[in-house]
């Protein structure tokens, strides 16, 4: 005798509902396993099995008494599947949520809406006066589904449901905001969880739980982009006194410490950073904010010591615990992942802060571990090890070029002269197909293509030009005249094919980087051709030297110096006279000037060519007997 439909029925029921359970039984555990290897595969089993059960049961048309059993093996298949590692909540999630809900509306003999997005369908089915167990069901997927609209952000969304689930009459009816998320979530009242036949891996008040914990920190990042640090810090304290991780407390610290940075109460930031670290020490932003936040205050050696921490930390990561189980599935990481939150917790890579390093000793002047920094930095960039990330570093690295010249700038600093030229001659063999020809920067305003070439162009000239700078600096220093006087001429021909217009085109720090670097070059001949003992041509470079930059103080000082030993006392005597008056102005000018420069050349440029005593006392006397007579 053949069994009726509703025996068949009932039984694939029980057939499924056991399936599940055993899929459920497998899945906790799986979480016991200490092999990572293996919980891995083993979660891709366990949605992978539930896949094929979730499609079994929708084979057959959506009925009354299956909806609870699929809309819960949809809801555990959905969050096993976000824990597998290079998961979390997916669009297809989304996708599979709205399928169900046509599904639970064809069984409720209603028609599907032609407009299924945002709250439409919920409404619909939420008007129903349905069966305890598919209230609960429907519990679970409005849980899950408000997670997936809080993970893209949707806010407005997850209101507009929370205000559908309330009880509470007052918050039913009225219009909701953004601001009332907090409050509907609170509102949303579950009945009493009995045991049920049917399995899940997270019980429905959990779900709430971190969905008001994971709605807290949203609503506090979002402030924070908006630049409302007070209101940020409500949600983001609410955030912190709800159900979260470890992990997650100590991000929530991290966004609170960058909320008080702002609000320029630097010693609260610090006390909550430190939180952060003691909540879970691989949280390395606060780490990273603590050592900006000891840059702003001047605390030098501060910033350096957190620096040195974090470099060190990010060469040698701390695995996370491979026995640790993830005892919640469902959870607050799932939602307000890494991509929302980058701005504040996202940390620069190990070689940015090693670029930190180098940039800090260079200017505050301990030169030899600068020297000893910038060699590692470019060592490890040429063996290309550096990790890339998905995020945008808080602290990215120059360009490669700017890179070598500051490390050519420390070597110089530290008076390894031939070691500079080395990095010098690397630099312009990089550099120097990309520097012939005239460059022309008087363009259309409309062309930005031609202007965005432009601008490269323009940038390996100022870059070819500081290396041969710099290395007729060394040069010069190792005695060797002629190459320094060589390699000055290279960097002031370079300088002579860039043609300004007046097209605007081009930043005016670039535009006065090129009067700098050429002012220096022909002070640095001048130099030499003095120590040649070529006064004539000494001159020469200094008048075109000072020419270009009359606000350098250096620039004047060998300018006498050229002027006297000619023999051109009363023309020396008139230019100490108009240089004493305007002293101190030219220095105020000309560190408004050094302030603008790259460290690489600011560090160059500081040094004041001094003059002989004597000779000072000499010009002074001279001076004063013209005076007299």
């Amino acid at each position: 005798m053949e069994m009726d439909t509703e025996t068949r029925e009932e039984n694939c029921r029980t057939w499924w509902t056991q399936e599940n359970n055993n899929i459920i039984t497998t899945w906790k555990d799986t979480e016991t396993y200490t092999d990572a290897h293996i919980r891995k595969q083993r979660r891709q089993q366990c949605h992978s099995d539930l896949s094929h059960l979730l499609q079994k049961i929708q084979g057959l048309p959506p009925d009354l008494l299956t909806l609870p059993l699929e809309l819960t093996v949809l809801y555990n298949m959905v969050i096993i599947h976000s824990n597998i590692p290079g998961g979390g909540f997916l669009t297809e999630h989304s996708a599979k949520a709205q399928d169900a809900l046509n599904r639970v509306m064809e069984a409720l003999g209603q028609g599907k809406l032609s407009d299924t997005a945002g709250t439409g369908l919920w409404e619909r089915i939420l008007a129903v006066d349905l069966s305890s167990e598919m209230t609960s069901a429907l519990n679970r997927l409005a849980g899950l589904q408000c997670a997936l609209w809080l993970s893209n952000g949707q806010l407005h969304e997850s209101v507009g449901l929370f205000s559908l689930l309330s009880r509470n009459p007052e918050l039913h009816n009225c219009s909701h905001k953004e601001d009332d998320l907090l409050l509907l979530i609170k509102a949303w009242t579950l009945s009493p969880e009995e045991p049920e036949g049917v399995l899940t891996v997270q019980t429905t008040s959990h779900v709430k739980d971190v969905l008001y914990n994971a709605a807290s920190l949203l609503k506090g990042v979002f402030a924070m982009n908006a630049s409302d640090f007070p209101r940020a810090v409500v949600f983001l304290q609410e955030a912190a006194s709800s159900l979260c991780s470890s992990r997650v407390l100590a991000e929530i610290y991290t966004c609170l410490g960058c909320s008080f940075y702002k609000m320029a109460k630097p010693q609260v930031s610090l006390q909550y950073w430190k939180l952060a670290l003691r909540r879970d020490f691989r949280c390395l932003s606060a780490l990273y904010h603590s050592s900006v936040l000891y840059r702003d205050l001047g605390e030098t050696e501060s910033e350096l010591e957190a620096l040195a921490l974090l470099h060190t930390a990010l060469e040698n990561p701390i695995a996370a615990d491979s026995s640790r189980k993830t005892t919640y599935p469902f959870r607050t990481e799932l939602i307000a992942s890494a991509p929302i939150l980058s701005s504040f917790i996202h940390t620069p890579s190990s070689c940015e802060v090693k670029y930190l390093m180098a940039r800090h000793c260079l200017q505050h002047k301990s030169i030899e571990q600068a020297v000893g920094h910038y060699l590692e930095l470019m060592s490890t960039l040429q063996d290309g090890s550096q990790r890339q990330g998905f995020c945008t570093s808080p602290a990215p690295l120059p360009r490669i070029s700017v890179l070598y010249l500051e490390a050519a700038a420390a070597l110089l600093e530290n008076l390894r002269f031939q070691d500079a030229i080395t990095v010098c001659s690397e630099l312009l063999e990089s550099l120097g197909h990309l520097t012939t020809g005239v460059i022309s920067i008087d363009v259309l305003r409309s062309d930005h293509e031609k202007a965005e070439s432009m601008r490269e162009q323009l940038n390996c000239v100022l870059w070819a030009s500081a290396a041969h700078l710099l290395q007729g600096e060394a040069q010069g220093m190792l005695g060797e005249h002629r190459e320094s006087i060589a390699d000055f001429t290279r960097c002031i021909n370079l300088l002579m094919k860039v043609q300004c217009g007046n097209s605007g085109l081009v930043d005016i720090t670039d535009y006065k980087l090129c009067g700098i670097l050429k002012s220096a070059a022909f002070l640095g001949r001048s130099h030499q051709f003095q120590q040649m003992g070529e006064e004539v041509k000494a001159l020469m470079n200094a008048r075109l030297s000072l020419q270009v930059a009359p606000a350098s103080p250096d620039v004047t000082l060998c300018l006498l110096n050229a002027l006297w030993k000619l023999g051109r006392k009363k023309e020396a005597a008139s230019q100490w006279r108009n240089f004493q008056s305007k002293q101190a102005n030219l220095y105020q000018q000309w560190e408004v000037i050094r302030g603008d420069l790259p460290l690489y050349l600011s560090l160059t440029r500081k040094k004041r060519q001094s003059m002989d005593p004597s000779l000072i006392k000499e010009l002074e006397d001279f001076v004063q007997n013209e005076n007299m007579t």
